[in-house]
Parts: C-alpha cells; structure tokens; sequence
C-alpha cells in the first residue's frame, strides 16, 4: 500500500490505522461461549439474540484485507484495510424467524468465511430472561472502541472492565478516555485519551465531582475513604487534560481514574511526575484538525506493588506515560517510567530528570508487558516505537 494511500486513510478516518506488533494482536475475550478462531482472523461470538447487539472480529495480517456481508441487517466497520485491526460488528433486532449473516474475510492469499447466526425473535426460542444479580460480575466483552490507536492490547478476562467515556459535542460523539479497570486490584491497569483540534480546547474550569464509576460493581468500586495520608486522589487522565467541556471534566472525578499517590513529592507541583505530566500535555495540545495525539497513562499493579491500602486497594510501585504524535503528516513516539516515591525536583535540573525517565515505547512493553499501539499498521508501529530521537521533541 502506497504512502498517499496512508495519508489519505488518515484524513478521512481522523488518523485510526490499523495495528500489529511483535506481539502480535490477543486472542479476543470470548463473550458468548462460541469464539471462532481460523488462525488469521477471529470472531468473538457465532450467535446472537434475537434483540441484536455488536460483536468484534479481529484480523491478524501484514496483507490488506477485506470484509464483505450481504446481509443488511448485518454492519461491519470498516470493511477494508491493511495490517492488524479489530472491526466492530453490529447487528440489528430480529423479529422473524433464525437467521444466519455470511461474513466473508480475505487477506492476501487466505479466505475464511464466518456464519453468524441470529436467535429467532416470533417467539419459537425466545432469549432467556437471566436472574437480577444486584452484584454481576464484570462483563469482560471489548466494545468496538477498542480499535482506537491509543487503546493498548487488552487484557481481557473476567475481571478486567474495558470502558470508553464519551461526551456529544455539537450533535457529534467525542471520546474522552478509556480505561482497563482490575477489579481484583481495585485499580485501573491503564487510561488512555487523545488530544485533537476539539479535546486540546480549555473552555471550562476544574471543579472537583469526585464519584463511583457505575461501570464498576459494587464490590470492586473505590470511594474517598479509600485515599488517605501519606496517599491522596491522584488523577490519571488529569483534569487538566479534559477541559474542552464540563462533561468530559466531570468524567475524570470517576474513581476509577484515581490513583492513590504519595502526596508529597509525588502528585503535587514541583514533582518529576508532574513535570512529566505537564510536558505529555504541552507537546500533546493540538490546533490543525488533522493531527491528533495519541497518550496512555498507566502503573505497575500487574508486576510490582509499592503497599496495599485500605479495602485491598493495590498502591502501584511505578507509573509510566506515553505519547504519540501524528502531525503535519508524521508520526514520532516516546515514554516515561518512574518509581512511585517521593521526589521533588527544581527548575533547573527538571528536564535533566525527565530525560533520565525517559524510554523507547519497545522499552516500556518490555517493562511493562503491554502492547501499545498495536492498533497502528505494522510499519509505523516498528518505525516509532523501536526509539526516540530527543532532538524530535521540544525540551
């Protein structure tokens, strides 16, 4: 695929490529039972209810591939592309007899055809009315919004809540952040947000609405009693980086996007990681609307936990923040990794210290075990995240 093909793709899509790595994309988390896996292409589920809903298949491919489905009462989007990519599925409410959507998949060479079978929705199998469960456990199926470059690979399971928050700005869907919360940490993995022409605006104040995250069960959730000294409520997508509307503020005061952090030296002014923080939003704000900045935010509670608070609430060892940026047609990479412990640092040695915490994203996957980015075309994933050049960014 050509380059002017890229930077087409790009504008008229808003930038979301299609993803591989050296890790290659997961398996999806199979949300009904009925996964099908043909090696080079998956799809989460082969039957649906009768009253419709969205499923994901995701593509596996260095060729460019195509999706084709006759059957109108079955989307797919896109349907076209090249690279690793998950593709949003949706089906509408069936009120007739069974039905079966035929998807034909090909990349390259291979073909494969999936046969996605709806219930029947005139009353001969009627879906199952399931049993209220005042405290479900967490829906682990991926919503389509996890195609989105920023968006990390999944951990999937159980007991990992994927969520998009998103708000309408002038009649049209903005997303905000998204998160994968561990309930069995109490804590997210990681968020991550964009920064484009709408998102980098101020036109609010902070005004702090600290709340529960209703996505989150009851069990799982955190509240302010949960944070206490030497800890306090720290952000993860900061406030500061969602003023362009009070909604998407107000969004950020979820406790799911509260991290408990040492108060002193850590998440206050005059810190390393605020400092880093601050130099993630200065370079990632953007004005010309086809440049967008891709961040995620994130801890260590998968390998390395400083304390557990109170009600089993896991204190990260270690942060870590990356930044990609796609602008005037160019895309360039870099990450932070830093100890959770208390350090302030003065003006004159502040960008010394962010410098030392600074890592390719390569590095950072090692470090971590995620895969970030993944959801960009293999070459341009390899070209940014393999190193940084210091001379690329605005000290």
């Amino acid at each position: 695929m050509t380059n002017s093909f890229f930077k087409l793709f790009a504008l008229l899509l808003c930038g979301l490529f299609a993803s591989c790595s050296e890790q290659n994309i997961p398996d999806i988390p199979n949300s009904g039972g009925n996964e099908q896996n043909t090696g080079f292409a998956t799809i989460d589920q082969t039957q649906v209810k009768a009253k419709g809903g969205s499923f994901i298949l995701r593509i596996k491919t260095n060729d460019e591939w195509k999706i084709t489905c006759k059957d109108t009462w079955c989307t797919l989007t896109p349907t076209s592309g090249q690279g690793n990519r998950s593709i949003t599925g949706r089906i509408t409410a069936n009120t007739g007899k069974e039905r079966t959507a035929t998807i034909d998949v090909t990349a390259g060479t291979e073909h494969v055809t999936f046969n996605l079978k709806q219930l029947p929705g005139d009353g001969s199998n009627p879906d199952p009315e399931p049993e209220p469960d005042p405290d479900p456990t967490p829906d682990p199926t991926p919503s389509g919004y996890a195609g989105m470059i920023e968006i990390p690979e999944l951990k999937g399971g159980s007991m990992n809540i994927f969520h998009t928050w998103t708000t309408k700005e002038n009649g049209k869907e903005t997303v905000t952040y998204s998160y994968e919360y561990d309930c069995t940490k109490k804590h997210v993995r990681w968020v991550a947000f964009t920064f484009n022409n709408v998102t980098s605006k101020s036109n609010v104040k902070r005004k702090d609405a600290y709340k529960t995250d209703p996505n989150i069960p009851q069990k799982y959730q955190t509240d302010g009693d949960d944070y206490y000294t030497p800890y306090n409520r720290g952000h993860m997508v900061a406030s500061s980086d969602r003023l362009y509307s009070r909604e998407a503020n107000s969004q950020t005061f979820y406790y799911s996007n509260i991290s408990p952090q040492i108060e002193s030296g850590f998440n206050q002014g005059g810190s390393v990681w605020d400092a880093i923080e601050d130099k993630v939003q200065e370079w990632g704000k953007v004005s010309n609307p086809q440049d967008t900045t891709y961040i995620v935010k994130g801890t260590s509670i998968d390998y390395a936990i400083l304390a557990t608070g109170k009600n089993g609430v896991k204190i990260p060892k270690y942060y870590f923040s990356t930044i990609l940026s796609y602008k005037n047609g160019k895309y360039k990479a870099i990450g932070f990794y830093i100890e959770h412990k208390s350090e302030k640092v003065d003006s004159n040695n502040k960008i010394k210290r962010i410098k030392e915490c600074a890592k390719s994203i390569d590095e950072l996957e090692r470090i971590t075990g995620l895969d970030f980015y993944h959801n960009l075309p293999a070459n341009i994933e390899s070209d940014v995240e393999s190193s940084y050049d210091e001379n690329d960014w605005n000290w």
